[in-house]
């Protein structure tokens, strides 16, 4: 129907003018006038004051105002078929039917379940509205067409959202019980035949008329519309080449003429299907971003960063300097506030046991930085994009593997893709960078083209590294290599005793190549041939003048050499190692320690320390102790120490259990362990056995790593880390023999200024997918084929995650878990004093007791002063006292204040004189004198204990910090120890305050703080002198206490301070204070600038005392040519093969 010659002043005619003038119907004019109606108050489909068109001509792909709209279908009508006004709201409704039988089969929904709602926005929101709008249109035009399987998919979806579980169910829809369901079996890990035997007992439990799958496969096959899938590209045997795109019809490797298939016996058969030697499970991740834009649940969160970023604080990549310099270099992808930017990760894990065949799979992670801090690096924000089979790692041929990655990040970078935005309702073209890979060291190699092994091992020194080969040990040694980055005038530089004999350092420190330099040395390097099999091949100069064993294919992504990282050190990788060499060295850890008999061989060769040479007594060969190596008393006093170590709850795992008390040593320490060990115990467990300046040292390097793992970092305190951190490494040079210094020991030379161009470290580690590569080698149920058993329990999970955005919130998933601490505390609707409204939730059962008349009088007045509503009549009180007292004194007037002011208040504010709030009357009355008491309390993200409750306990909760003016102004803050929990009951229904009474320790005599690393102590005999031992639960922020290893009388009664964060806490910026229980770290410390100190240059600072030489075997110190030859190292072949010790020690963490 088209109706010429109306304009926007004939569509405001009345009706019956209308009609006659166009010569319709009034119907016609009655039914657009209810559509108009219809559509604008369904503000989810609007944009703004515009809708959608359906007339014939827009086809609903415009949004026009209302009178355009109007104007459009009066004179054009409607576009055939939109009998269901589905682009503008009626899919929340009832679906007319059509004529044809699936699709009456899916429409005529007579809507018996209550909870349908967002089941049905779910589906649309996984089949995306262009999606949706072209199944529709395509099947409505042509009733008497059967739909194509894309739009009878759709249509079964949304029939199942829809129709109840069983005739009369008003909670579930076969949908909705499906995805809750399967969430279940992904979450918590279930095999296929337990969830199967679970919906066959479920099924008998339903009346007959149910509608439940029989079983997985039937589930799956329900819910695989809402899944993104995946595809298999099959692999040459030696990792030569992909048979992909051009390659893809070829039957052997174009590389070593290895055959694609496996040779199939035929047993006179039919022909079977050929099956590869290799395949490559390779998930895209362009539907993945798109349906982030899809979801409502995140389509808004995506664009976080233009505001989030804008912070002089960082507190996410997006406030870094690499982030906003590639965004001045790309204006035109920048301008674009959606397009997305990622991060990408690799490992290699061993899905099997220890004892079984080693085996190196390798899942390759894509994550999304768009979204707030909140959300980001969280496990459904990290997509699985490849699987990489074993049984071997691929090597320096992962480049192989990840060209389709690769090729999707240049189309995602040069083409986008139209993608809808379902927040602000429009399509827009949306783009993605990669900004850089996370890895451990070895993959670091793999993915750079730069080998990480050998003297010219790290990325940013190059060439220019100082290294050298140890001759007694045959390793690479970074000894003395940390000088040329002091200033020129530093007096380090010119000492020719404690570092490399008899050298004085007047080099620069290595220049940072740019990337356009990089770019330039990288197009000189010749083509490679990769795999297994292929002839080895050593760029000439390697290991001499560069360490490049290729040309990596992310240099292929156009905009590579702009950024300012492209590979990030691992802090997680290189804080653990860096713990272990100097905890084994320092504990005398037999075959891990640095500090053997080699070692000291070398130091005679490189340092000028005749006293630590290895020295011949009375015929016998002797190693001199060491000051930095620990007697063996002292290293049970430190196993000791531990083993009685109490940490709050969820702070760390149970480290004493790392105890071996038998032969005094640790197993089994995880790389979580080691941090909070390295970060936060190390300084005290070393405090009394070790040199002061030793310690100092390794206290300046926990320090160093403390302030880099802050959530929140400022660039002017990156810079003083960047200085102090040389100077750190440099003292440690001065102590430490030259085979202590690996290329861990180095790295942490180049994390500060990583830290100043990216950001925080908690977006640029391993943990995250350390963790998830972990949950995934739960999830192999099919040791036949490992890749495709995580790839299909991946997807389900995906599915299954995307579902739990719709569950009803009563419904419990690992989006909307309860947190560890949860004080499940509301905020009351009943208009309240602010001092009963806080949140909180005791535990255990209570008691009741009486106050005493001293407990009462502190409580009702510690109530009084803390209420935000009663502190301006306290300055009421303060002129009352004075107009009779004139030259009271203050301390006489706080005297007076502790004892009338309640009395006073309760006159005050119930004379009628006096016009004020009813609820302070209700307050002034006080509390009643019974009071019951709890023996633990959630409260501020942590979990307190009264101390008897928690004396037997393996964690300690009971420490209890009052913050002073800011939380890092430790001479300001107050520490006690939690006695009681009591709550106090008011005049009026649920008027009630809970208060912490507590042990105070003393301030100004028991309590000392370091004046260069601020650590606390106090000295829990000398208790603070109170009659106010309360404050409001809401105030405590919780700490633990420990003593020191040791025997010394002046340290007996002294116990470290640490701090601890809240747990799922956040900042109001959206920043969460506690990222997982894998950071453990106060949010922010302001670092100070460290300087050298005089004392390790006394020559007998490094001499254990009191200790006996160490004997040792002739034959251990003779090292023949041919065996030093055996333990050098071969660079090339470790990039390429070698098992490294940190890939066993993830796997024994598995």
């Amino acid at each position: 129907m088209e109706h010429d010659g109306i304009g926007r002043e004939e569509a405001n005619m009345p009706r019956e003018e209308l009609c006659q003038l166009l010569n319709i119907r009034a119907e016609f004019c009655d039914g657009v006038k209810g559509f108009l109606e219809f559509a604008f108050t369904q503000l989810e489909y609007c944009s703004g004051d515009k809708i959608r068109c359906p007339c014939i001509r827009c086809d609903n792909q415009k949004f026009l105002n209302r009178d355009t709209v109007n104007v459009h279908l009066l004179r054009k009508g409607f576009t055939p078929g939109y009998s269901t006004w589905f682009a503008h709201g009626e899919l929340l409704g009832a679906v007319a039917p059509v004529s044809t039988s699936a699709v009456e089969a899916s429409t005529s929904m007579d809507v018996g379940c209550e909870h349908g709602q967002q089941y049905r926005t779910m589906v649309m929101e996984a089949m995306g509205p262009e999606e949706e709008l072209h199944l529709r249109s395509a099947f409505e035009v042509n009733h008497e067409e059967e739909p194509n399987k894309d739009a009878a998919d759709f249509y079964s979806l949304l029939k199942d959202a829809e129709v109840p579980l069983w005739e009369g169910c008003k909670k579930h829809s076969k949908l909705s019980a499906i995805s809750q369901l399967l969430n279940c079996k992904s979450e918590f890990n279930m095999s296929i035949s337990c969830y199967d035997r679970i919906m066959k007992i479920v099924k008998n439990m339903l009346p007959e008329s149910e509608k439940l799958p029989s079983d997985f496969y039937q589930s799956k096959k329900m819910l695989r519309k809402l899944g993104l899938e995946y595809t298999s590209i099959d692999v040459c045997e030696n990792n030569c080449m992909l048979f992909y795109k051009e390659t893809e019809n070829l039957i052997e490797c174009t590389i070593c003429g290895h055959p694609r298939y496996k040779l199939r016996r035929n047993d006179g058969g039919g022909r079977r299907k050929d099956v590869p030697y290799r395949r490559l499970r390779y998930l895209p991740i362009t539907p993945r971003l798109q349906r982030l834009f899809m979801s409502s649940r995140t389509a808004e969160l995506m664009s976080w960063h233009v505001k989030g970023g804008d912070s002089d604080e960082m507190v996410h990549p997006a406030c870094g300097e690499a982030w906003k310099h590639f965004d001045r270099i790309h204006p035109s992808f920048s301008t674009e506030p959606r397009n997305v930017r990622l991060g990408l990760c690799t490992d290699g894990f061993n899905p099997f046991s220890q004892s079984a065949r080693p085996y190196s799979c390798w899942p390759v992670f894509v994550t999304v930085y768009n979204l707030p801090p909140s959300i980001c690096m969280k496990r459904p924000y990290i997509f699985l994009s490849l699987v990489i089979s074993g049984p071997k790692s691929p090597g320096k041929s992962i480049d192989v593997l990840l060209r389709p990655l690769i090729d999707e990040l240049k189309i995602l970078w040069e083409v986008g893709v139209t993608t809808y935005d379902i927040f602000r309702k429009e399509n827009f073209q949306m783009k993605a960078v990669l900004l850089w890979t996370i890895n451990d060291f070895p993959a670091y190699g793999m993915l750079s083209g730069w080998s990480t092994h050998g003297k010219l091992a790290c990325p940013y020194c190059m060439e220019n590294s100082k290294t050298f080969t140890l001759q007694h040990g045959g390793k690479t040694s970074f000894f003395d290599c940390h000088r040329q980055f002091l200033p020129m005038d530093h007096a380090y530089r010119y000492q020719v005793d404690s570092f490399f004999n008899g050298r004085i350092e007047t080099d620069p420190p290595p220049r940072r190549l740019s990337g356009e330099e990089l770019k330039n040395r990288i197009s000189a390097l010749p083509n490679i041939t990769f795999g297994l099999k292929a002839p080895k091949h050593t760029i000439p100069g390697f290991g001499k003048d560069h360490n490049w064993v290729k040309r990596s294919i992310f240099w292929e992504l156009p905009y590579w050499h702009t950024l300012l990282i492209r590979h990030n050190l691992d802090v997680m990788h290189i804080v653990r190692n860096v713990f272990l060499n100097i905890f084994y060295t320092c504990m005398d850890v037999k075959g891990k320690t640095k500090d053997n008999v080699k070692a000291r061989q070398d130091l005679e060769l490189y340092c000028k320390r005749p006293k630590l040479r290895i020295q011949f007594v009375n015929g016998k060969l002797v190693k001199p102790p060491a000051s930095y190596v620990l007697s063996k008393d002292q290293a049970m006093e430190v196993c000791e120490w531990v083993k009685g170590l109490r940490l709050p709850d969820g702070y760390a795992s149970n480290i004493s259990k790392c105890v071996n008390l038998d032969d005094y040593k640790f197993y089994g320490l995880k790389s979580h362990d080691c941090h909070v060990f390295m970060l936060r115990l190390l300084p005290i467990a070393f405090r009394e056995v070790l040199p002061a300046p030793v310690w100092d040292a390794l206290t300046e390097l926990s320090c160093y790593f403390r302030d880099l793992c802050s959530t929140t970092l400022r660039v002017q305190d990156m810079e003083v880390l960047e200085k102090n951190i040389v100077v750190t490494l440099c003292k440690l040079e001065k102590i430490f023999p030259p085979a202590f210094f690996d290329s861990m020991e180095h790295l942490p030379v180049h994390l500060a200024y990583e830290a100043k161009v990216g950001g925080p470290v908690q977006y640029r580690w391993m943990y995250p997918f350390e963790r998830l590569m972990h949950d995934i080698k739960q999830k192999v149920k099919n040791r036949a084929s490992i890749e495709g058993s995580i790839v299909e329990a991946y997807i389900i999970e995906e599915i299954s995650t995307f579902c739990s955005h719709y569950f009803e919130p009563s419904i419990q998933t690992r989006l909307n878990q309860v947190p560890r601490n949860e004080d499940e505390g509301e905020f009351d609707l009943v208009d309240r004093l602010s001092i009963f409204t806080h949140q909180g939730r005791p535990f255990g059962k209570p008691s009741a007791r009486h106050l005493t008349t001293q407990e009462f009088n502190a409580a009702e007045l510690y109530v009084l002063l803390n209420c935000v509503e009663v502190q301006p009549f306290g300055k009421y009180f303060d002129d009352y006292i004075r107009q009779s007292c004139p030259n009271i004194s203050q301390i006489d007037l706080e005297r007076r204040r502790e004892m009338e002011f309640p009395a006073w208040f309760r006159s005050y504010v119930n004379d009628s004189k006096n016009h004020v709030d009813g609820r302070l009357k209700d307050l002034s009355y006080g509390p009643g004198n019974k009071v019951k008491c709890y023996k633990g309390y959630f409260v501020n993200g942590y979990r307190f204990h009264t101390k008897e409750y928690g004396k037997d306990k393996r964690t300690f909760n009971s420490g209890v910090c009052i913050k002073g003016s800011s939380y890092n102004d430790f001479e300001s803050d107050y520490y006690g120890m939690l006695v009681d929990i009591i709550e106090l009951d008011y005049f009026g229904i649920g008027n009630k305050v809970v208060l912490f009474k507590c042990d105070w320790y003393d301030r100004d005599k028991g309590m000392k703080v370091h004046p260069q690393h601020g650590l606390v102590e106090i000295n829990y005999k000398l208790r603070l002198p109170t009659n106010d031992p309360f404050v409001l639960a809401q105030q405590a922020h919780q700490v633990f206490y420990t003593g020191y290893p040791g025997k010394k009388k002046n340290r007996r009664l002294w116990w470290a301070v640490i701090k601890t964060k809240a747990r799922g806490r956040f900042l109001p910026s959206g920043t969460e204070e506690n990222f997982s229980d894998f950071y453990q770290e106060e949010n922010y410390r302001i670092p100070t600038p460290i300087s050298m100190t005089d004392e390790l240059d006394d020559p007998d600072i490094l001499v254990g005392v009191n200790r006996d030489a160490e004997d040792i075997d002739a034959a251990e110190i003779e090292l023949t040519t041919n065996q030093m030859e055996e333990d050098l190292e071969d660079e090339e072949e470790d990039f390429e093969d070698e098992q490294t010790e940190e890939e066993e020690h993830e796997a024994e963490e598995d």
